[in-house]
C-alpha cells in the first residue's frame, strides 16, 4: 500500500510543481475549464504512469478517479480564492494540497493487490536482454536501498525543493506587501529551488556547519539591498522560511537513510 501512494504521490508532485506552467496556473485563477481540465489530464496520465505496474485497468480508473478529484479540488481552490487575504490563500493551498495527499489513499480499493501484476512484469521482461552484456571485472558491488526508501527519498525532495518554492512564495505573499516578489519572482524561484536543493542535501549528509556557506553566499550578493529595510524584511522572511523547510527535509532524509 505505501509504494503505491508514493508513487501517485511522486506523480502529483511532479504534475504540481514541476509540469504545471505559470499561464497554466494563472487560467486556473481566473476561472478557465481548460486550464483545470488540462492539468488534470496531466495528473491523470502521471498517475496512470505511476501506477499501471499493479494492473492496467486498476490503474486506469484509480488514475481517472484522482484525476477528477484533483479538478474538483483545483476549482474550489480557484473559487474560494477570489477576494481574500494572503493569508487565506496560505491556508487554502496548504489543505488543497493536503486534499490532494488525501484522495491518493481514499481510491486505493480500486487495486486487488498491492503487490505488482505478473503480465505487466512479464511484459517489461520481454523487453530487457535475457543476458547481461558485459560482466564487470572486478565485479561492482552496491548497496541498494529499497523501492520504498527511495520513493520517500523523492518525495522528499520534490515536496521541499519544489513545493517549497510555492510555498515560500505563499508566505512572504501573507507577511509582507513587498512587490519585489511579483517582479523577481522567476529568479527568486530559481534561486530557493537550487538553494534548498543544496541544503537538504548538506543536512543529509551531516554537514550542517557547511549550510552557513550557502547562506552567506546568498547575503553577499544581495549586501547593498540590504540597507533597505524593506527588503531586509522581505529577504529574511525568505530565507528563513526556505533554510527551514531544507532543514526539516534533510532531517527527514537522514533519518531514512
Amino acid at each position: 500500500m505505501m509504494r503505491l501512494f508514493l508513487l501517485g504521490l511522486c506523480a502529483h508532485l511532479v504534475g504540481d510543481f514541476l509540469l504545471q506552467t505559470g499561464s497554466t496556473v494563472e487560467a486556473k485563477k481566473d476561472g478557465r475549464l481548460w486550464a483545470h481540465l488540462r492539468h488534470g489530464l496531466v495528473i491523470m496520465v502521471l498517475t496512470w504512469l505511476a501506477t499501471h505496474c499493479f494492473g492496467l485497468r486498476a490503474a486506469f480508473f484509480y488514475a481517472l478517479l484522482v484525476g477528477l478529484a484533483h479538478i474538483l479540488i483545483d476549482s474550489a481552490k480557484s473559487f474560494l480564492e477570489k477576494g481574500r487575504s494572503a493569508g487565506t490563500k496560505l491556508l487554502l493551498f496548504l489543505a488543497d494540497q493536503g486534499l490532494h495527499w488525501f484522495s491518493l489513499l481514499v481510491f486505493f480499493p480500486l487495486f486487488p493487490s498491492t503487490a505488482p501484476d505478473p503480465g505487466v512484469l512479464a511484459f517489461y521482461r520481454g523487453l530487457l536482454p535475457a543476458r547481461p552484456v558485459f560482466y564487470p571485472n572486478p565485479p561492482v558491488t552496491v548497496s541498494s536501498l529499497s523501492l520504498e526508501k527511495s520513493l520517500w527519498i523523492i518525495v522528499i525532495y520534490l515536496t521541499a525543493v519544489f513545493g517549497g518554492a510555492v510555498l515560500t512564495n505563499r508566505i512572504l505573499a501573507w507577511l509582507t506587501d513587498n512587490q519585489q516578489a511579483e517582479r523577481n519572482r522567476r529568479l527568486s524561484s530559481a534561486i530557493g529551488i537550487m538553494e534548498r536543493l543544496i541544503l537538504i542535501t548538506l543536512v543529509a549528509a551531516d554537514s550542517i556547519s557547511a549550510m552557513g556557506f550557502v547562506l552567506a553566499a546568498k547575503s553577499l550578493a544581495r549586501y547593498q539591498e540590504l540597507n533597505n529595510r524593506n527588503f531586509a524584511e522581505y529577504y529574511l522572511v525568505g530565507t528563513l522560511t526556505s533554510f527551514t523547510l531544507a532543514l526539516l527535509a534533510g532531517l527527514w532524509l537522514r533519518a531514512l537513510l
